[in-house]
């Protein structure tokens, strides 16, 4: 089994802090966080946790919690998005996307991602 890069980590919990606050029990389910593989797709990619202990169940229960992050790169792939699913309360999936029909960049996320604010809390 798989787990986040350091890069998803600190992507997930951004995202989780920004939208639901920095105290959300949701921060307690990423240690835990597995999946078996990352789907590319071409313009991205998105990997489904595997299930998560009962006791780690949180609200809200169904919610999808979306940013932005700069990039090194030069347009058009200075943005790409990515968003975190949350279904019965425990994060099932997560996605990292580019936009319009841009290939996802072939190195790895942290040698090219942004990781101050993301630019959707800087709108």
């Amino acid at each position: 089994m798989l787990t986040p890069s350091t890069a998803e980590t600190k992507i997930i919990q951004s995202l989780i802090a920004e939208k639901l606050g920095l105290g959300s029990p949701f921060l307690k389910q990423i240690p835990v966080l597995r999946f078996p593989t990352r789907y590319m797709t071409g313009t991205g990619y998105f990997m489904e946790f595997d299930p998560l202990p009962e006791s780690l169940r949180a609200e809200p229960e169904n919610t999808v919690l979306s940013t932005d992050f700069g990039t090194k790169l030069p347009s058009p792939r200075d943005v790409v998005g990515f968003t975190l699913f949350i279904d019965g309360g425990f994060m099932s999936s997560f996605e990292g996307y580019t936009f319009g029909d841009v290939a996802w960049p072939e190195q790895a996320l942290q040698n090219w991602l942004i990781m101050g604010p993301s630019v959707s809390s800087q709108s």
